[in-house]
């Protein structure tokens, strides 16, 4: 069983925002497949839902930079953190684009960073999804809404994003979803 995690911001007021693709790209896929779980377990930062046999998401309840709380809450309930899968946006990859890695730095982004100190390792796969070329504040750039011509980008996500959870969900080899994943051509670049 893979657990996504999906990391943003919670409320209606920053659904739409960059920081929140991961969360948005999630949520599409699982409307595509009329995917509504109920809760398979709470946690105090964040809830557990069952998507496939083979999938399930743990949504953090916290803002960004608090995101390993429900992380760290999860492992201790007995999920596995080689077994989960961050979701989250990428300043340093443009829009439209996607990158699979099985560990590394949190390259700034404080919500890794959050993950990284609350489970004690970098050893943690994630899916980076591409939100640039970014503006400075960047504190403000992640928190701004889409804009029309990145909602036009935005909608070629879907196909390759679900091919991603295929691959994940099928081979569930980190290793082989990283060499499909990552050369240009599988986000439509």
């Amino acid at each position: 069983m893979w657990t996504l995690v999906p990391l943003g911001n919670p409320g209606p007021e920053y659904q739409d925002t960059r920081h929140n693709l991961g969360r948005l790209l999630l949520q599409r896929w699982m409307a595509d497949r009329n995917l509504a779980p109920a809760p398979k377990q709470r946690f105090p930062s964040g809830t557990l839902y069952p998507l496939t046999d083979r999938l399930q998401a743990l949504v953090p309840t916290t803002y960004m930079n608090l995101s390993g709380e429900a992380c760290a809450q999860a492992a201790a309930a007995g999920l596995y953190p080689r077994r989960m899968v961050l979701l989250y946006d990428d300043k340093d990859l443009p829009l439209g684009t996607g990158r699979f890695r099985m560990n590394g730095s949190d390259g700034g982004h404080n919500g890794l960073r959050s993950v990284f100190e609350c489970l004690g390792t970098r050893d943690i796969a994630r899916l980076r999804l591409g939100i640039g070329p970014f503006r400075r504040p960047l504190v403000d750039f992640v928190l701004e809404p889409w804009t029309d011509p990145e909602w036009d980008r935005i909608n070629t996500l879907d196909a390759p994003f679900a091919r991603v959870l295929d691959l994940l969900g099928g081979t569930g080899d980190l290793t082989t979803l990283a060499d499909k994943v990552n050369p240009a051509g599988f986000w439509g670049e």
